[in-house]
Formats: structure tokens, C-alpha cells, sequence
């Protein structure tokens, strides 16, 4: 416990630094993995192999949302639990994190061996590109599990104060995937199924880190038994609510980017396809270290919330929302200046798909440097345990604004309409998250007033 403790003591500038500078780094790392995936499947096997993998973007968010859900949900309750000193607790919410981590994935498996073929009429995969993406899909539905408790679990060895081992499981599991993604790509021509191994591969290797961490480790503070490792319905609910908006923002942006490729297809062609998914990978890049901040920041808000140190909670949210404005700023400037550099990364040697290509990833990405304070207001309504505002917020961006935006613009401006649509959306819920920001930057002022008069 003596770890736990500087939460509560330590400076705060020092703690987000600590906490959230690993957790940058990792996913720095982590989605290097991807968008130099992406970059290995376009530059060696051409557009078609780039589209079929892109279009399966749905069901790999849907895999990482379900996961994201039950690694924050146990995250937040496990810091909230922590700070009230309930060890046993906490370990209770750790084993049925595990139960769930096994039990979903082994489900998804078997409906994507079922239904393989329909899966992929549903995400709108057809023509030249269909055979790379029944191949991916098929051989990356092995490691389902191995993902989801590689993602789930390390998420909680942050609650339990060890951001460090965190980033290397991330370091570990995407490096070992590049030089694999390298190995069976180029030297042995796996091709997309070559990708997919080294994706199956790689994650089997950070879920037995994450295991050994919880079951072996001395370090860590609580541990998996055996006892506990019984599904019981109260600590399922209450995961799964906090997660919950973790898991709505993936789904929702799972159909929506569903349905943005039927658009997408009508409007642009299948390359159109492939350009998204450039954008989104480059966009989603830049927003690495306000993600690796809000990580950090979650088991600082959480636990101090639940020791009632309401003033420590204010002053952390105060300085997230600072530097992710900064850090928001600095991605706007890369993206406007460099969108060329950065499009050629993945299509060298297309000109038509590089002219559409910077197009979209300047205008769909436009308002990229407010919307990291949605994922700023989302953590901290999160850390606190009130879900409803998280999945309010969630919600908000993707069906609320861009789908309507998405099918409406493009009849009257065609293509470009997809690209606005993109922006207007990220404005609209930067808008409504400093809102609910601004309300609990308030009530934590009056809450914190109230207890240091009691005392």
C-alpha cells in the first residue's frame, strides 16, 4: 500500500508526469504498430490489401472497446476502492475483470468462425478487396483473447500504481509485432495473413506478461485468486457501468465508421476507403498523448476522490485540461503543415489517392485541437464513477453529430461533404464537453469548500 500512498501526498504536477508520461510513451509505441502496419500492408501488397484491412476497422474497435470497458470500468472502481483502503475489494473487482476479459473474447471467436461471410457483407467488403479481408479477419480472430486480456489487465497494473511495468507490456507486445509484421510480410510473403499472425503472436506475449504480473509479481498489491474467481453480479454491473462509455465510444464508432464506408464507396470509390483510414490512423496518433494523459491522470482522480481530497481532484483536472489544449494545438500545426509528408507515408506512389488523401486529413481533422478535452471530461466523469455523463458525452460526437452531418453534406458537396462532416462533429462535442467541464470544475469547488469546513 505504501505505493498507493503518494496519490494522496505527492506533488501533483510530478504524479501526472509519472503516471501519464508512461502511459504516453506506450501508446506512442503501440500505435507506431499500427500506423507502420498500415504502411507495411499499403507499401508491399498496394490499395486493395490497404482497404480490406481498413474496412474491418469495426470489428478490431469493437474487440479494443469491450476491453477498453472492462479495464477502465475495473481501473476506476479498483482506484476508488484503493483509496478507501479496501484491499479485498478490489481484488474482488480484479478477479471478475479476468472472468469477463476470458468469457467475451471466446464468444466473439465463435460468432466470427460462424458468421465470417455475413460479418463481412455487413461491413460492405466486396470486390478486389474481399479476399484480403476475409483472410485477416479470419486469422486475427485467434488472438481475441490473447488482446482482451492484454488490454483489460494492464489497464488495472496503472490502478495499482506501476505505470512503468504498463508501458512495457505496450512497448513489449508492439515491437515484437513490427519485427514479426516485418519477418512475415517481406521475407516470407504471408502477406495480410502474415500481419495477422504477428498480431496473434505479439499479444499472447503481453497477456502472459500481465498474467504473471497479477499472479507472480511481489510488486503488486493485489493479486488473482482462485476464490475470488467466481462472476458475481455487483462487481459485474458496476465494471461495466463505469466502462460503459469506454465501450460506446468504440461501438459507436464502429457503426459509424460502417456506415461511413458505404458513403464512402458511393461518393469516393474504394479508395475513399483507404484515405479514411489514413486520416483516422494519423489523427488518432496525435491524439497518443492526451490518451496517455488521461490514462495517467484516471487513478490519481479515483483514488483521491475516494479519500475525499477533493482539492487534489480539482487541481489534476485543471492541469489536464491545460496541456491537452497545448497538446492539441501542436497536432492542428503538425497535421496542416506536414498532411503531405505524413499521406506519403502511406501511398508513395498513388497521386490521385495522395491528392484526396491530404484533402481529407486537413479538413476532417480541422477542430483536432479541442477535442481532446471530450476525452478529458469523459476520464474524469469516469474516474469519479458517474457514468452517465461519460456515456452521454460518448455518445454525442459520433451519432449525434457526425452521422447526421456524414449523410446530409455529401448531397450537397459530394465527397468533401464526408471530410466537413468529420469537423463539424469534433467542434460540436468539444462544445458540449467544456460545458460539462466547466460544471465540474464548479461543484468540486463548492464540495471542496464544504469539506474543509467540516474539518
Amino acid at each position: 500500500m505504501d505505493k498507493l500512498h503518494k496519490f494522496q501526498n505527492e506533488s501533483l504536477s510530478k504524479l501526472i508526469v509519472q503516471y501519464s508520461l508512461p502511459a504516453t510513451i506506450g501508446m506512442i509505441v503501440s500505435f507506431s504498430y499500427n500506423i507502420i502496419d498500415r504502411i507495411f500492408v499499403g507499401n508491399q501488397l498496394g490499395a486493395d490489401a490497404l482497404s480490406g484491412v481498413a474496412i474491418l476497422f469495426p470489428i478490431q474497435t469493437l474487440i479494443f472497446g469491450l476491453a477498453f470497458m472492462v479495464g477502465i470500468g475495473a481501473n476506476s472502481n479498483i482506484s476508488i476502492q484503493l483509496g478507501k483502503k479496501k484491499l479485498d475489494e478490489a481484488e474482488k473487482y480484479l478477479s471478475n475483470a479476468l472472468f469477463l476479459s476470458i468469457i467475451v473474447p471466446i464468444l466473439f471467436f465463435i460468432i466470427t468462425m460462424l458468421f465470417l461471410n455475413p460479418i463481412l457483407d455487413l461491413l460492405g467488403s466486396s470486390g478486389s478487396f474481399r479476399a484480403y479481408s476475409h483472410e485477416f479477419l479470419f486469422w486475427v480472430s485467434f488472438g481475441f483473447v490473447s488482446q482482451f486480456i492484454a488490454f483489460s489487465l494492464n489497464n488495472i497494473i496503472r490502478a495499482v500504481g506501476y505505470p512503468n511495468i504498463a508501458m512495457w507490456t505496450q512497448i513489449f507486445g508492439a515491437v515484437l509485432n513490427i519485427f514479426l509484421d516485418a519477418l512475415f510480410i517481406f521475407k516470407f510473403g504471408w502477406g495480410v495473413m502474415g500481419a495477422a499472425i504477428a498480431t496473434d503472436i505479439s499479444f499472447t506475449v503481453s497477456m502472459i506478461w500481465v498474467l504473471s504480473f497479477f499472479f507472480f509479481s511481489k510488486k503488486s498489491p493485489l493479486k488473482i485468486h482462485w476464490t475470488n474467481f467466481k462472476p458475481k453480479l455487483y462487481y459485474i454491473k458496476s465494471i461495466i457501468a463505469i466502462g460503459a462509455p469506454s465501450l460506446i465510444t468504440q461501438v459507436s464508432g464502429s457503426i459509424v465508421i460502417l456506415l461511413l464506408n458505404h458513403l464512402l464507396l458511393q461518393y469516393g470509390g474504394s479508395h475513399a476507403i483507404a484515405v479514411l483510414s489514413i486520416a483516422t490512423s494519423i489523427e488518432a496518433f496525435m491524439f497518443v498523448p492526451t490518451i496517455g494523459l488521461s490514462i495517467g491522470v484516471r487513478p490519481i482522480i479515483g483514488y483521491n476522490f475516494g479519500a475525499n481530497e477533493l482539492k487534489r481532484v480539482r487541481k489534476v483536472l485543471e492541469l489536464g485540461i491545460a496541456i491537452t489544449v497545448i497538446i492539441g494545438l501542436f497536432g492542428f500545426g503538425v497535421i496542416q503543415i506536414f498532411a503531405a509528408d505524413l499521406v506519403k507515408l502511406f501511398v508513395p506512389n498513388d497521386p490521385k489517392m495522395l491528392e484526396m488523401g491530404i484533402t481529407a486529413l486537413r479538413t476532417f481533422t480541422f477542430f483536432i485541437y479541442m477535442i481532446g478535452l471530450e476525452i478529458i471530461a469523459t476520464t474524469y466523469y469516469q474516474s469519479i464513477g458517474n457514468p452517465k455523463v461519460s456515456l452521454a458525452l460518448a455518445l454525442v460526437r459520433q451519432l449525434v453529430f457526425l452521422l447526421p452531418l456524414a449523410y446530409i453534406l455529401p448531397q450537397f458537396y459530394g465527397l468533401m461533404g464526408i471530410w466537413v462532416a468529420g469537423a463539424g462533429s469534433e467542434l460540436g462535442s468539444s462544445i458540449l464537453s467544456i460545458t460539462f467541464l466547466v460544471l465540474a470544475l464548479r461543484k468540486l469547488k463548492r464540495d471542496e469548500n464544504q469539506v474543509v469546513a467540516i474539518k
